[in-house]
């Protein structure tokens, strides 16, 4: 099967699946990553963004749903691949230059021997994984970083940059384990950030007072956030975060020490009695990218927005 198919099925089969099975198989990646994290040097817990964190509550229950959108992604991706046949020039390269790239926008952005759209990393950015932030104390971040790469790779947990060839065999033979009722024994692709104690502080001291004066200007609320993140390598993005969005949408954090527990649970109190849900929903929608907008369109992500918001009034 033509690789870049293999990626879109895989990942179609995996969104299809809204099984009890598989919200488990998701907890059992989440609380891997989180030992891991507990036991490196500088460890002051932890939060996951993105999916499975804004379809479950946080206490990671919930049905899980099929988000529309990701099927439809991923059918983009199909169709253009169809006429590629077999022959998807990347795979060649990387198996032969590969382990000497140090990322895949380096080298793969600027290669005309292909449309961008089905480059590695368009490619791999349809696959599942799971994106865990490490709260880091300030003046142990590089002792962190090398750690922290030594524990995953004992465990055999990579990122798709690795090796994305074989992620993607990895991801769809994951689909099958779970749509054949067996706990898949390999692992989701990381998706790993670290950031410093106390930029994660100021960030959510300053969330009340960005969404207040926003909302009263009528514009976009923005905290932008550059940690270091695991690719093939720890390395900072080309692009920042805007903090707003994984706030208001995905933040699930893990083991806070009090101090820090204690201003998340302020900043999210003065937030929900301040602003209204259409307020706060308002905001989502425009800090939001085109992709997650969509996201947005399901039904059931409504819900537990508004549930999660709620929760915080508590």
């Amino acid at each position: 099967m033509n690789i870049c198919i293999q990626a879109a099925d895989a990942s179609t089969r995996f969104e299809k699946n809204n099984t009890e099975l598989k919200r488990l198989y998701l907890i059992k990646n989440i609380d891997t990553i989180n030992s891991i994290m507990s036991r490196t040097p500088g460890y002051c817990g932890s939060f996951g963004t993105g999916y499975p964190f804004y379809v479950l509550d946080s206490n990671l229950e919930g049905q899980l749903p099929i988000i529309n959108e990701q099927i439809r992604y991923n059918e983009e991706l199909f169709k253009e691949a169809q006429n590629l046949g077999t022959n998807w020039v990347c795979a060649r390269c990387l198996s032969t230059t590969g382990q000497n790239m140090p990322d895949l926008k380096q080298i793969c952005k600027p290669c005309p021997q292909i449309k961008d759209s089905l480059k590695p990393r368009k490619v791999i950015n349809r696959l599942p994984d799971v994106d865990m932030w490490m709260i880091c104390a300030d003046s142990e971040v590089e002792s962190a970083k090398s750690t922290l790469t030594r524990l995953f790779d004992s465990f055999d947990m990579h990122t798709s940059d690795v090796n994305p060839v074989q992620t993607i065999r990895d991801v769809s033979e994951i689909s099958t384990d779970l749509e054949n009722g067996k706990m898949p024994d390999k692992l989701l692709p990381l998706d790993i950030h670290i950031i410093e104690y106390s930029t994660l502080s100021s960030l959510i001291d300053q969330i009340p007072f960005t969404l207040q004066s926003s909302i009263e200007d009528g514009t976009v609320p923005y905290l932008p956030i550059h940690p270091v993140s695991l690719r093939k390598t720890w390395q900072h993005d080309d692009v920042a975060y805007n903090f707003v969005l994984d706030f208001l949408y995905t933040m699930t954090p893990f083991s806070l020490d009090d101090n820090l527990a204690n201003k998340l649970e302020f900043s999210r109190r003065i937030i929900s009695n301040t602003f209204t849900n259409e307020q706060l929903t308002d905001a989502l929608h425009s800090v939001a990218s085109p992709s997650v907008e969509r996201r947005f369109e399901t039904p059931k992500l409504q819900k537990t927005y508004e549930r999660r918001i709620d929760s915080w009034r508590k």
